[in-house]
C-alpha cells in the first residue's frame, strides 16, 4: 500500500453531486416515446377471482395496453419463484416433507392474498389516462375471511391461503441440541422465559420503488433500468420468468437511496413492463406512489420470539431454548426460508459462554405483504431476544445486568469461540467492549442523574445491548480493473468494474480509495463502475454487508494481477529482467538503477501493442466474518405522557479494518436509528377483522427524525479479519443489530425504577408505556 489511502477519511466522491441535485434515480428517467404504467390492485387482503373485465378500460382514451393474467399466459410468463424446494435452499419440514412453495404470480389468477397484490397492469400515453383506464376495470371479486395473525393462521379450522395445502403451516425447522438443552433447564437453578414481538417493519427507502423498460435499438434487446441490490441477480430472475436467454436482457440500475433488503427481490412490477415494452415496442415507465409501497414493498421482521434462559446457581448461563413463530406473508420471496435459518439460528448465543441451545421456526402464511430480508436479518432477533433475558434474569435474580454479562462473557482465553446457535467466532474483545460502551456515556454517574431527573419528576433508564453479527452472505464475488494509458500521465485513468451495487454506501470513494493504495495512483484518477450487466461482467450485488469484505477482497485481487502483468510488460519495456523490476508508489523501477515508468506508461505500451492492461478477479472468502460490538443507551421516560427522551447513546463497535471511517460512521449513526426506529416508533398495523391496513402513509407510519435522537458517540475496535486482504469485517448491519435492544432495556430500567412489572414490547410507544405505569398507580 503506496498511497494510504485506506483507513483515511476521504469525502464522499459522490455527495456533490447528490447535493447540487445531479442525481438521476428511477423516476428521473424519461425517454422519447415512453408510455406510463398503472397497477390495479386488490382492494382485499383475500379474494377469489370470480372474472375480469377490461373492455372498457381498454377502450379508454390513450390506452395503449391492458394486461390480465390471461394476457400472461399467453406469453408463457412464469410466476416469482420462491426457490423454497430448490437446492440447496429446500429446508423443508419436521415430518420429512417439502416446504410450501408459495411462489407469487406475476399479476393474480384466481385468487388474491395480500392487500394490494397487482390484478391488471394498465398502460396509456399519459399517467392520469393510466389511471382513469384502471379504474374503469371491473373486477368480480369474492371476499374471503382475511387470516390476519400467525395464531390465526395455525388454527386448526383457519381458511387456507393455498388450495393445494391442509394448513397455513409453511415450514418448520430446528437445530441445535435437544437433548443437552432439555438437561441444562431440568438442572437450572433458575430459568428465565420472555415472550417478545419482533415488530413488522416497512423498508422506507428515500425514493419509491420504480423502473423504466425499452428496446435497444438495433439489437432489439429488453432493456430495464430499475432499482435493486444487484443488477446480476435482477437480471438472471426475470429471464427465469420470461424465459429469456440471459444475454436477452441488460439491467442497469439507476441512482437509489437505499436499499435494506427489500430491494433486492423481483417484484411483479418489473416483469410486466418488460411483457408491455415487449408487445407495445415502445419504452414504458412504471413509478409507485407512496402509498402503493406502503402496501407491496417487501415489509421484515414479525416474529413472535419465545425465550429460555437457564442460569446455574452462580448466575452463569447453562442453556437457551428459542421458539421463533414467523408470520412471513402471503408468499415466500426468494430464499426467504433459507436466509432467515442460515442467520438467525447461529447467532444465539452471541457473545455469551452458553453451552448449548436449541431453535424452532415455525412459518405460517397470513394475509399480509410478503416479507423478504431486512438489515441485520436474523441477527436483530436473536441480540434482543439475548439482550433482554439478561437483563430480565438480572432483575429477577438482583443481580446488576452488566455484572451478570460480565460473568458470562467469552473472553480472549475462549477464543475460537463455538457459539450456541452454530457461529465459530476467532476474535472479538468483548468485555472491552462494554467497558468502553459504559465509559461512553459515563456509567458512573448514572445514579446522580437519576436522582436529578426524578427531582424533576421524570424515570431514568440506562440499557445495555452486546451483540454479534454474522456477515457475508453469498461468499463470492467478481471485480474487474483496467488501466488506461492516455496521452500523458496526469490523463491515465483505472477502472474498476465492481459485482456490489451501492445505493447510499460510498462504494464509488471506497473502492477507488482500495485500487489508489494497490497500484499507487492519484484518488482522482480511478473511476468506479457498477449496476450494468453491460459493464461488469458478473457480480451478486449488496447484502449481508459483504461489499468492502468480499467486494474489496476482488478490487484487491484485480489490482494485484494487474500489476503482476505490468510488471512482465514493463520489463520489456525497459529491456530489463523482469526479476529485477521493482513496483512503488505507482512506478516500476529497475533495482539499483534511475530507470523507471509509470503504470499509465506501461498501459500506453500495451495499448500500442494491440493490448489492455487488465485483470478480472474473483474473490471467495472462507466463511461469515463476525463483527461484534456494545451499543449503551440513556432515556428519561415522563410519566404523566409515557413519551421516552434518548439522552444519550452510544456505540463500540469491532468491524475490522475500516478502510474510510467517514462512511463507516455514517453506516453506524445510519444503522443505529434504524434499529432505534424499531424499538421506539415503527410497526406495521393491519385492522384483525378486515385485513385493512392502518399505516398507510408516513402520517400513521412513524421514522426516527433528527429531533428524535442525540448525538450518538461512536468508538470502534479495529480487530483485522484474516480471510480478505483488507481486513475488513463488514459494517452495514452492525448498528442495527444491537440498537433495539440496548433502547429496550434502558426503557425497561426507567420502569422497574418506578415499581413496573409490565411487559414491553417494541415499539414502546407513549401509550403503552403510559399504560405499564398506570398499572402501579
Amino acid at each position: 500500500m503506496d498511497t494510504g489511502l485506506v483507513g483515511t477519511r476521504v469525502e464522499r466522491v459522490e455527495d456533490r453531486r447528490f447535493l447540487t441535485g445531479q442525481g438521476r434515480f428511477g423516476d428521473d428517467l424519461r425517454l422519447p416515446g415512453q408510455a406510463f404504467a398503472v397497477v390495479l390492485r386488490s382492494p382485499y387482503p383475500h379474494a377469489r377471482i370470480a372474472g375480469i373485465d377490461a373492455g372498457e378500460a381498454r377502450q379508454a382514451p390513450g390506452v395503449l395496453l391492458v394486461l390480465t393474467a390471461a394476457e400472461l399466459a399467453e406469453d408463457g410468463v412464469g410466476t416469482i419463484p420462491s426457490l423454497s424446494n430448490l437446492p440447496p435452499y429446500d429446508l423443508g419440514k419436521l415430518d420429512g416433507g417439502p416446504a410450501a412453495d408459495g411462489s407469487q404470480p406475476v399479476l393474480a389468477t384466481d385468487r388474491v392474498r395480500y392487500l394490494g397484490e397487482p390484478v391488471a397492469f394498465v398502460v396509456a400515453e399519459t399517467i392520469d389516462q393510466a389511471k382513469d383506464a384502471a379504474a374503469l376495470i371491473e373486477v368480480d371479486y369474492e371476499p374471503l375471511t382475511p387470516v390476519m395473525t400467525y395464531a390465526d393462521a395455525v388454527r386448526p379450522d383457519a381458511p387456507t391461503l393455498w388450495d393445494d395445502m391442509a394448513s397455513n403451516r409453511s415450514f418448520e425447522w430446528e437445530g441445535g441440541d435437544a437433548a443437552a438443552v432439555e438437561r441444562a433447564f431440568a438442572e437450572a437453578a433458575h430459568v428465565t422465559r420472555l415472550d417478545l414481538v419482533n415488530n413488522r417493519v416497512v423498508g422506507a427507502f428515500m425514493e419509491p420503488r420504480g423502473a423504466l423498460a425499452e428496446i435497444e435499438d438495433g439489437s432489439g434487446r429488453l432493456v430495464l433500468h430499475v432499482g435493486c441490490q444487484s443488477a446480476h441477480g435482477m437480471r438472471a430472475g426475470l429471464c427465469g420468468i420470461l424465459g429469456l436467454p440471459g444475454d436477452g436482457l441488460r439491467v442497469v440500475v439507476p441512482d437509489m437511496g437505499g436499499g435494506f433488503g427489500p430491494r433486492a427481490p423481483v417484484y411483479p412490477e418489473f416483469a410486466l413492463l418488460l411483457v408491455a415494452v415487449r408487445r407495445l415496442g415502445r419504452p414504458v415507465g412504471w413509478t409507485a406512489e407512496r402509498s402503493e409501497s406502503f402496501l407491496t414493498d417487501a415489509q421484515a421482521r414479525d416474529h413472535l420470539l419465545r425465550g429460555e434462559l437457564a442460569l446455574d446457581a452462580e448466575g452463569r448461563f447453562t442453556g437457551l431454548r428459542l421458539v421463533a413463530e414467523w408470520r412471513h406473508g402471503a408468499y415466500l420471496t426468494g430464499r426467504n426460508i433459507y436466509v432467515m435459518i442460515r442467520f438467525l439460528p447461529p447467532s444465539l448465543g452471541g457473545a455469551y459462554r452458553v453451552p448449548c441451545a436449541h431453535t424452532r421456526i415455525l412459518g405460517a402464511f397470513s394475509n399480509t405483504t410478503p416479507l423478504a430480508s431486512f438489515r441485520g436479518v436474523g441477527r436483530v432477533e436473536t441480540n434482543y431476544l439475548m439482550e433482554s433475558l439478561v437483563d430480565a434474569a438480572a432483575r429477577e435474580l438482583g443481580i446488576d445486568p452488566v455484572e451478570l454479562r460480565r460473568r458470562n462473557l467469552v473472553t480472549a482465553a475462549d477464543l475460537p469461540w463455538t457459539a450456541a446457535g452454530g457461529n465459530r467466532i476467532t476474535s472479538g474483545n468483548f468485555e472491552s467492549h462494554l467497558d468502553r460502551a459504559l465509559e461512553l456515556l459515563d456509567c458512573r454517574g448514572f445514579a446522580d442523574r437519576r436522582q436529578a431527573s426524578a427531582a424533576h419528576g421524570l424515570l431514568r433508564g440506562f440499557g445495555v445491548g452486546v451483540y454479534v453479527e454474522n456477515d457475508g452472505g453469498v461468499p463470492n464475488e467478481f471485480a474487474g480493473v483496467s488501466v488506461e494509458g492516455a496521452g500523458r500521465d496526469d490523463d491515465g485513468t483505472v477502472t474498476v468494474r465492481v459485482g456490489t451495487q451501492d445505493f447510499g454506501m460510498g462504494h464509488s470513494t471506497m473502492y477507488a480509495q482500495v485500487a489508489a493504495d494497490e497500484l499507487g495512483v492519484p484518488f482522482d484518477r480511478v473511476r468506479v463502475v457498477f449496476g450494468d450487466t453491460d459493464q461488469v461482467a458478473r457480480g451478486a450485488g449488496s447484502h449481508g454487508s459483504r461489499s468492502a469484505r468480499i467486494g474489496g477482497g476482488a478490487v484487491v485481487t484485480g489490482a494485484r494481477d494487474v500489476v503482476k502483468r505490468a510488471r512482465q510488460l514493463a520489463s520489456e519495456l525497459m529491456e530489463a529482467a523482469e526479476a529485477d523490476i521493482e513496483f512503488r508508489a505507482g512506478r516500476f523501477r529497475i533495482g539499483g538503477t534511475d530507470r523507471s515508468v509509470s503504470l499509465f506508461e506501461v498501459a500506453r505500451f500495451a495499448e500500442e501493442r494491440g493490448e489492455a492492461l487488465a485483470a478480472d478477479a474473483d474473490f471467495v472468502t472462507r466463511d461469515e466474518a463476525h463483527p461484534s460490538g456494545c451499543h449503551v443507551c440513556e432515556v428519561t421516560v415522563d410519566p404523566d405522557t409515557g413519551r421516552v427522551t434518548i439522552e444519550g447513546y452510544g456505540v463500540v463497535a469491532d468491524v475490522g479494518r475500516i478502510v474510510n471511517p467517514l462512511i463507516v460512521e455514517g453506516q453506524m449513526h445510519g444503522g443505529a436509528v434504524q434499529g432505534i426506529g424499531q424499538a421506539l416508533l415503527e410497526r406495521v398495523v393491519y385492522d384483525p377483522e378486515s385485513g385493512q391496513t392502518l399505516t398507510g402513509s408516513f402520517m400513521d407510519y412513524t421514522l426516527p427524525r433528527a429531533d428524535d435522537l442525540p448525538s450518538i458517540a461512536l468508538a470502534f475496535d479495529e480487530v483485522a479479519e484474516p480471510d480478505n486482504p483488507l481486513g475488513v469485517k463488514g459494517a452495514g448491519e452492525s448498528a442495527t443489530s444491537g440498537a433495539p435492544a440496548a433502547v429496550m432495556n434502558a426503557i425497561r430500567d426507567a420502569l422497574a425504577s418506578a415499581g413496573s412489572t409490565a411487559h414491553i414490547d417494541m415499539p414502546a410507544t407513549p401509550e403503552q408505556i403510559w399504560r405499564a405505569l398506570r398499572e402501579v398507580n
